[in-house]
């Protein structure tokens, strides 16, 4: 009955502590795997057309940001952009996704793309891009993320 006790006091005592260290935890590997993701992204680099399908929103169902949807070889992807605010329901912007995880984006936010351009199914190349696009802009991008 004692040790019943110990373990009750002590989990009562630290379960503050304990949550908080998992939470932080979550935290810091979640941002790990995102960081990952994005120099992934950068590695395997192909780009294509973001729809923007709403302004930004405090909280929806996909969390706070801007909806998008993006087409890989048929495939809708459908995400949300935390970045910026700059996004407009209805725009179209350049979209670099890593070729090989299409799921895994940059958002190329200052990259506004004019209506007609229609992307290929498996994306462009960045030397098959048929719109300016310095590599200055993308370091900008990279650093901005703070990618390596």
């Amino acid at each position: 009955m004692k040790d019943i006790k110990k373990v009750t006091n002590f989990r009562n005592k630290y379960f503050f502590v304990i949550a908080g260290f998992f939470l932080i935890l979550i935290f810091v590997v979640a941002n790990f795997r995102g960081r990952k993701q994005q120099q992934n992204a950068k590695q395997n680099a192909k780009y294509t057309v973001a729809y923007i399908t709403s302004d930004w929103h405090q909280k929806n169902n996909n969390g706070v940001g801007t909806d998008f949807i993006y087409f890989v070889r048929g495939e809708k992807y459908e995400r949300t952009c935390t970045s910026t605010s700059v996004l407009k329901k209805g725009g179209k912007y350049l979209l670099l996704y890593d070729s090989l995880r299409p799921k895994y984006f940059i958002m190329l936010y200052k990259q506004k793309i004019y209506d007609s351009l229609k992307p290929p199914n498996n994306g462009w190349s960045y030397r098959e891009l048929p719109l300016k696009l310095d590599s200055a802009d993308l370091k900008f991008y990279f650093n901005e993320l703070k990618i390596p």
